[in-house]
């Protein structure tokens, strides 16, 4: 190709994000196109400093200004070097280690790190007592799909979905709240919720996971299993679309600028697309323990109950009530005590906090 090769072209920073992820806080740079960063870490005061070679920022402030942090990120500062290097400074609450970097490839240039302080600090409110997981107490909502008017998908036999699902949240709820989590229903009887009224529940309630439990039916009655999905490419655009027409709004600090929010509201929507898949990943294997699982078990759609921006979602699917033999095992008390035990088993694990690696020597 004729003139610089596609690697000696500047990368753009278009945006930058701080966010609480946990137990860390992670910083995510949007960019345009893939770049090379190297970091350190600075004490007294503590820092974490991000040098992206070969590139240029592009943000409101210009070539410097600041933005907010999240967690132990006090806050951010840019400025663009003499050598060519955009550099971001995170000023830290107290010293911290990297617990995470994803650095980004040709279809998704952005960039993430994860910052996790150094024990004592703790950065959330509300302490809880459980030893060996972070001690915010997380927010889980439960939504029980369908309810009242709507049974939902009704099994060969008359089993109905609306049923199943509602005590199979109520176990989740019971175990969740006996490991230390505060847990919200959509529902806790047999009445019916606007999807846009489970949703924006979800959000009120500024929950850390959304988990909605279904049971599925078929034509083809020989299929079985269990099923998670999360948010689909095309429901992520809905779900930008979406944001007017509900009034959601995102906290993303003092932004006028509207390209730069909009970048920003993807950075969100993007973290939180990859939070959901992650819950996905880890509770699949929790729920093989205890249930059969369809083929291609993570599965993505357009959802209503999963576009909430920035709240990780995903919906379950427990089994087909149109096969005789899930709907045995789904009109069994004790079986959907097992599913609910292994759901928050799931959410045991997605919060742990992340393991520190030293190096020996």
């Amino acid at each position: 190709m004729g003139g610089r090769a596609f690697a000696d072209i500047p990368s753009t920073i278009r945006g930058v994000l701080v966010q609480d992820a946990g137990a860390a806080a992670r910083v995510t740079l949007a960019l345009d196109r893939p770049a090379q960063a190297r970091t350190f870490f600075l004490s007294e005061p503590s820092r974490f400093v991000i040098d992206v070679a070969n590139a240029n920022f592009a943000l409101p402030g210009g070539a410097s200004g600041q933005g907010p942090g999240a967690g132990v990120v006090r806050r951010y500062r840019y400025a663009a070097q003499a050598n060519g290097v955009s550099r971001i400074v995170l000023d830290l609450e107290a010293p911290a280690n990297l617990v995470r970097q994803e650095l980004g490839g040709r279809h998704n240039a952005a960039i993430s790190f994860d910052i996790a302080a150094n024990a004592p600090f703790a950065p959330a409110p509300a302490p809880i007592q459980r030893a060996g997981r972070d001690q915010r107490r997380r927010t889980i909502v439960i939504d029980a799909g369908h309810g009242g008017h709507d049974p939902g998908a009704v099994g060969v036999t008359g089993t109905r979905e609306k049923d199943v699902v509602l005590h199979c949240a109520l176990m989740a709820r019971d175990a969740l709240e006996h490991r230390g989590y505060r847990v919200a229903l959509t529902r806790d009887a047999d009445n019916f919720v606007e999807l846009e009224n489970r949703v924006r529940f979800a959000r009120e309630q500024h929950a850390d996971l959304f988990i909605s439990i279904h049971a599925d039916a078929s034509p083809n009655r020989d299929t079985t299993g269990a099923s998670v999905y999360t948010l689909s490419d095309s429901g992520a655009n809905r779900a930008q679309n979406m944001m007017a027409s509900q009034n959601w709004d995102l906290d993303l600090g003092d932004t006028r600028n509207s390209l730069a929010r909009d970048i920003l509201v993807d950075l969100a929507q993007r973290d939180t697309t990859n939070r959901s898949a992650q819950f996905a990943q880890t509770v699949i294997p929790k729920l093989g323990e205890v249930a059969p699982l369809v083929r291609n078990t993570h599965r993505s759609a357009g959802f209503f109950v999963l576009l909430a921006p920035d709240v990780p979602a995903v919906l379950i699917e427990t089994g087909f009530l149109s096969n005789a033999s899930d709907e045995r095992r789904l009109a069994d008390p004790q079986a959907r005590e097992r599913m609910a035990g292994a759901m928050a088993e799931a959410v045991d694990a997605y919060f742990a906090p992340p393991s520190l690696y030293a190096a020996a020597g």
